[in-house]
């Protein structure tokens, strides 16, 4: 931080004077940019501003007429002198310059204006009539004056705050440096948003927010001892009362200091650092030079973004995450930071997964792109039926969002009204498209968000689930729509169930891998039917002898009895686990 007035004060040359401020102790944190020592009546030519001017009651300071000593304050104060510091000694003030004498030890600086003179050295009543003099020639001034009532060496004086200085400026270099290094790491690694909002906050050490036009919160970091909630509650109505500033600055009711994110001339968002009056009011040049820096560092990472969605879906998708995984302390927290990406506050939440299939052997290319429209027609199709949810691409193939209801009774309709008009926005919908290859797993709602979000992972497993099942497509999938399935699918992983299944089957795998493909198939479709002949021969298209023949070849095979409902439970279960085990393998 830049020297101040009262920080030179401070040093121990200058409390060796025993200094009294006269005038201007609201300025006293004004900055020392420089000490400059003179006795000339005029420095306006030799002043750049910010000097502590160091000067005697010999030189113009001493002058007996008021009107005068006015003027040369007066002169001081225009040239931009952060505060002049005057040594009253010699013929006017009882000591001599740089004379070794000194106070008794009891002895200390006076706090405020005033004379404040005593026997011990200050002159007597010269020394007081002195202050009085300052005190009124330095009236409606903007600057402090400063009386030392005992002699100091003023090379002492200079050494002190130059060193200061010096060290500070150092220090700011230092800073500067390690900063400029630390975001164009990050610019380099491509960094998260979240990570250069969060590198941000610990080098300025105050709460950064990122947030987007529309006052989204993209990412964010509280600052030391601060809290997400209080950081984050009714950020859009907050920060819709900051006016947008095409630089950075300071504005609002609660003084953010803050810059906008400019992206091939687009403006994205601002970041914003809520609590920056807390450093200097938000003017501290450390906190600014790393806003500025930080707000760079966004910019080239979205430089390399798509579009604006993606970053606003990256929120999103971070935030389900952290919910999901138990990274999320307490649900004023989730509350606070869904509203601020978002999501509209209910009585109730809903966790969803959507599953798509994809031809086998697909190129990635295609499946990113594909992955990319079903993201698209999720969104669109909860914003046509008025639903506010989060949503975030899971992985190749899989969605996960989460609704904000009303009530608890709306839930059915809302999700028959969203798989209605999903199955209308995805590309190719209709009797061959993909809506035919989209299933929909709905795990138990809550009237917690954190809850809710933790059965992300449920509405995952029944999707996926659903997406091996067979009969009349539904509009969407709870876990009790899965029966014997969904409990395979939790044991899939089971050896002893693994092991069952391949007892049951390994003949006829033994022979489809001898004579190639056919009877698995037929086995599987006979399941289907539960054994009606009639159905089979008509889904299978074969005459009844050789149904009847390859029918038989089968029970032969498998030493079982088809017409045995126990045989023909144990093999729709051993099929279902050699499903769930290795989908690729299922026979279609």
């Amino acid at each position: 931080m830049p020297l101040s007035v009262r920080d030179v004060l401070a040093l121990e040359p200058l409390r060796a004077g025993f200094p009294q401020v006269i005038a201007g102790a609201e300025h006293l944190s004004r900055p020392v940019r420089w000490v400059h020592v003179s006795q000339l009546t005029d420095l306006t030519g030799l002043l750049r501003g910010g000097e502590l001017v160091l000067t005697t009651a010999e030189g113009p300071a001493g002058a007996r007429d008021e009107p005068g000593l006015a003027a040369y304050l007066a002169r001081l104060d225009a040239a931009g002198a952060a505060g002049v510091v005057i040594e009253a000694v010699g013929a006017a003030g009882g000591h001599l310059a740089g004379s070794s004498e000194r106070p008794e030890s009891g002895a200390g600086p006076s706090p405020g204006g005033g004379s404040g003179a005593d026997g011990d050295g200050g002159g007597g009543g010269d020394g007081e009539d002195r202050a009085a003099a300052l005190a009124r020639a330095a009236e409606g001034l903007r600057f402090p004056v400063i009386l030392l009532r005992h002699g100091v060496r003023f090379v002492d004086v200079t050494e002190a705050v130059h060193s200061q200085i010096v060290n500070e400026h150092y220090e700011e270099l230092k800073f500067a440096q390690r900063t400029h290094e630390a975001f164009t790491t990050l610019s380099l690694e491509h960094a998260a948003l979240e990570t250069v909002v969060g590198r941000a906050a610990a080098l300025s050490g105050t709460a950064v927010v990122f947030e987007d036009v529309a006052h989204r919160v993209l990412a964010s970091t509280p600052g030391p001892g601060g809290s997400t909630v209080d950081l984050l509650t009714g950020w859009e109505r907050r920060s819709r009362l900051v006016p947008e500033l095409d630089r950075t600055g300071i504005g609002g009711g609660e003084d953010w200091l803050h810059t906008p994110v400019v992206v091939h001339q687009r403006v994205w968002g601002r970041l914003v650092m809520p609590d920056a009056r807390g450093t200097d009011g938000g003017r501290a040049p450390r906190v600014r030079m790393v806003l500025e820096r930080a707000a760079q560092a966004l910019s080239l990472r979205l430089m390399a973004e798509q579009d604006q969605a993606d970053v606003e879906r990256r929120a999103q998708g971070g935030l389900l995450n952290d919910l999901a995984e138990g990274r999320v302390p307490g649900e004023p927290e989730a509350l606070a930071r869904a509203e601020a990406v978002g999501l509209r506050p209910g009585a109730r939440y809903l966790p969803l997964a959507l599953r798509f299939a994809h031809p086998p052997a697909a190129d990635p290319l295609d499946v990113q792109r594909r992955d990319r429209r079903h993201l698209e027609a999720v969104i669109r199709a909860a914003k046509a039926a008025g639903i506010s949810a989060l949503v975030t691409a899971n992985h190749t193939g899989e969605i996960r969002v989460l609704f904000s209801c009303a009530a608890p009774t709306q839930e059915d309709r809302l999700l028959e009204r969203f798989a209605g008009l999903l199955d209308q926005q995805l590309p190719g919908s209709g009797q061959h498209g993909d809506g035919q290859h989209r299933r929909i797993g709905v795990g138990h709602g809550a009237s917690s968000l954190v809850a809710a979000a933790r059965r992300l992972p449920e509405a995952a497993h029944i999707a996926e689930v659903a997406a091996g099942m067979d009969g009349a497509e539904r509009p969407f999938h709870r876990s009790a729509d899965l029966r014997l399935r969904g409990l395979l699918s939790l044991l899939r992983d089971n050896r002893h169930l693994q092991a069952f299944a391949e007892t049951e089957l390994y003949r006829i795998l033994e022979d489809e891998a001898r004579n190639g493909p056919g009877l698995l198939g037929l086995l599987r479709d006979y399941l289907a039917v539960n054994g009606n002949k009639n159905a089979l021969a008509r889904r299978t298209r074969l005459s009844r002898p050789t149904l009847y023949t390859r029918i038989a070849a089968i029970e032969r095979l498998l030493g079982v009895d088809l017409e045995d409902p126990e045989s023909r439970a144990c093999l729709y279960v051993a099929l279902l686990t050699r499903d769930l085990v290795a989908p690729h393998t299922r026979t279609p």
